[in-house]
């Protein structure tokens, strides 16, 4: 789990979710053909073009291998432990960067169905990339260690960290999407994160261009939610439209003003066409 100290982000109303259950995403399916269509004045129009995309044009993927998980409680977070975010991170404006992992993709990211038959491709995510969009292989790359390829030393805020979101298969003008599964349990009244896609920019010779973070909406916690834990699923987009977002560095991270513990869940990788 890498740290990060920064950059003010703007303060937004956020939302308590007390609900622990899992939830899904469907997959918008095109129509293949369209008839023409009459206008007013009684003439034409062939809308076929616009409902022939591929249905693979958009696509996802998702992961549930935090790196910090429990490996003596089968991965599962128990009531009250996590990643404890301290005093000493709130008085240094830390971002905590978290990490993915192989060994806990390969414990948990394993199919729960029969039907339709799982491809066995093993090493890309939960769904062995069933419902990647065309083009690409993977948008999780398990084997990424920050410090093998840069300074340990560093200051990007990826320092110590595994594992990255990989984009390098994606177009030019594609949509990042990213789902952000995580629990919070609050250790002070009035507490608010920010959860955000900590991002560094790179070029074509993998330099480090340009690092900040891709916040959303933060999240407050009131009177009364102390000790309690509250289910977050937040999305963070982000464009695609130069060779520096292809070869960007991304992975989840949050900010707090106050010592809260996080529960990292899971991921839905989404690239929108």
């Amino acid at each position: 789990m890498a740290q990060y100290k920064n950059i003010n982000t703007t303060q937004d109303s956020g939302e308590l979710f007390e609900d622990q259950s899992q939830g899904s995403i469907s997959k918008v399916t095109r129509a293949e053909t369209l008839q023409g269509t009459s206008t007013d004045a009684g003439s034409a129009v062939d809308l076929t073009p616009f409902a022939l995309k591929s249905k693979s044009d958009s696509g996802y993927s998702h992961t549930g291998a935090f790196a910090d998980k429990p490996t003596d409680n089968n991965f599962v977070w128990q009531a009250g432990a996590g990643i404890n975010y301290t005093q000493s991170d709130v008085d240094s404006d830390l971002w905590k960067v978290l990490s993915l992992s192989k060994s806990v993709h390969d414990a948990v990211d394993n199919p729960y169905w029969s039907t339709p038959t799982p491809t066995g491709n093993t090493g890309i995510g939960l769904f062995q990339g069933a419902n990647l969009p065309d083009g690409i292989s993977s948008l999780v790359d398990y084997d990424f260690v920050y410090n093998n390829n840069y300074d340990a030393n560093g200051s990007t805020g990826f320092e110590g960290s595994t594992g990255r979101i990989k984009l390098n298969d994606c177009q030019y003008g594609d949509q990042l999407r990213v789902r952000f599964d995580f629990n919070v349990i609050p250790q002070i009244a009035n507490t608010t994160i920010e959860p955000a896609l900590w991002y560094s920019n790179r070029n074509d010779s993998d330099d480090i261009t340009f690092t900040f973070p891709l916040t959303t909406s933060p999240v407050f916690y009131g009177t009364g939610s102390v000790g309690k834990t509250y289910l977050n699923r937040v999305d963070i987009s982000a464009w695609i439209t130069s060779n520096e977002d292809v070869n960007a560095l991304t992975l989840p991270a949050i900010k707090s003003d106050n010592p809260v513990i996080i529960q990292p869940l899971g991921l839905l990788i989404t690239i929108i066409r």
